[in-house]
């Protein structure tokens, strides 16, 4: 483990929260006695990130204090269940522009729904600042796919992603792409809280684990015969649930990246009425360089997000800024390039997202879109008028668009 020591549309300010051997399927009946394999049977803190000692000792977690079986496999116990969905997702961002989103999974539609017909499956997709994509885009049969219960060491047909919280290797080839990446963490590992949020009872949640907030990237990959050498930056985080997002979340706006010598991940989600709707807002920023966490906000009402609005629709939007007032004052705005880097198999070969409705007369709204973005990060040691500049991305998901369900169509194996 390791210790921590223009026009505006809406402001959405934080609500005070209340409160390694691989294993196959089939036959997996339990994970490691150290880790909890679902959510405890009763008392935990609802429809936020939970944040009393009660929550932690439910979880066998800690503040502070980071597990490698947090990266590993949470699911196994309740796999069967086709409401349960599990991914482990790395992204990395070339010093050329090169981006690498990449996703090792047991559900190919990305929780997004119920799926009886569960398969793992593998997101790769490859895109470059000149344009062109390359993705690997296939489910697999569970006899394909393993994963360690004690920390991240998961196979899913060719691919396997495995770390420790302070390295992790991503290896794998098809369709004529090969990945052979390695990822140095620069960050210390966190969560908001216990990372988790039940859902309207102790039965339902969805949990999430920034095991890698930021790190230095280096390796090759291979697309169509072409061998580059990469060296950026780079970020692994998990998640795991047994309630589709669209069921829970109202709009979901995140981003990540590296202004200078910091790193930044920036969420803030919506959750439904049913849930309070709470507003799930973080905010983290690391010293990359002197390896300092500066911001770690997620728990109080110094945080809040904006959105500026630049079109008729609610869904149009270029810039979300999030403005931290406590201990080391911080204000980050992300402002979406038109740039477009997909990562998910709902995303058409042009690298346009597929829109909410296919058959409505009305016109058709995306539901979800992920730009390239630029970033500007002011601190309060800084000095008045001070700031940093960087690249990273932004995801916008309006989950209240949806109709229906999207049909993710990887390919089987």
């Amino acid at each position: 483990m390791s210790e921590v020591p223009g026009r505006f549309s809406r402001r959405t300010a934080l609500r005070a929260l209340a409160a390694g051997s691989f294993v196959a399927l089939p036959g997996l009946s339990a994970c490691s006695r150290s880790a909890p394999t679902g959510p405890p049977a009763q008392g935990p803190t609802l429809n936020r990130y939970g944040t009393t000692p009660n929550d932690y000792a439910l979880l066998n977690l800690k503040p502070d204090t980071f597990y490698a079986w947090e990266d590993g496999f949470r699911t196994a116990a309740t796999n069967e269940d086709p409401r349960t969905y599990e991914w482990w997702h790395t992204e990395l961002t070339g010093d050329d522009g090169i981006v690498v989103s990449f996703t090792l999974k047991t559900r190919p539609g990305d929780g997004l729904g119920t799926e009886s017909d569960r398969r793992p499956a593998v997101n790769l997709l490859i895109t470059t600042p000149w344009g062109n994509e390359f993705s690997v885009f296939q489910t697999y049969d569970w006899r394909e796919f393993a994963s360690a219960p004690d920390h991240c060491n998961v196979k899913v047909g060719p691919f396997t992603l495995t770390g420790d919280l302070k390295s992790y290797q991503l290896r794998g080839k098809a369709n004529d792409i090969t990945l052979n990446l390695n990822l140095t963490s620069t960050a210390a590992p966190f969560r908001p809280g216990t990372g988790y949020v039940y859902l309207g009872g102790p039965e339902q949640y969805q949990a999430w684990f920034a095991a890698v907030p930021s790190g230095k990237a280096e390796g090759h990959i291979v697309f169509y015969n072409e061998k580059r050498d990469f060296i950026g930056t780079g970020y692994h985080d998990h998640t795991w649930g047994n309630l589709p997002l669209p069921q829970f979340v109202d709009r979901w706006r995140t981003g990540m990246g590296v202004a200078d010598r910091y790193s930044v991940i920036a969420r803030d989600i919506h959750l439904r009425g049913k849930y309070d709707s709470t507003d799930l807002t973080v905010l983290l920023i690391d010293d990359i360089e002197a390896g300092k966490r500066l911001v770690a906000a997620y728990n109080d009402d110094t945080l809040n997000a904006t959105e500026m609005q630049t079109g008729e629709g609610d869904d149009d939007f270029a810039e979300v800024q999030w403005n931290y007032t406590g201990d080391n004052s911080a204000i980050v705005t992300m402002s979406a390039t038109e740039r477009l880097v997909p990562g998910r198999p709902y995303v058409n070969g042009t690298g346009s997202v597929l829109p909410a409705s296919r058959t409505s007369e009305a016109p058709r709204k995306r539901w979800y879109t992920r730009n390239e973005a630029e970033i500007a990060l002011s601190l309060g040691t800084m000095g008045p008028g001070y700031r940093v500049t960087g690249k990273g991305t932004l995801d916008n998901a309006q989950f209240e668009l949806l109709s229906g369900q999207p049909t993710p169509k990887p390919k089987p194996s």
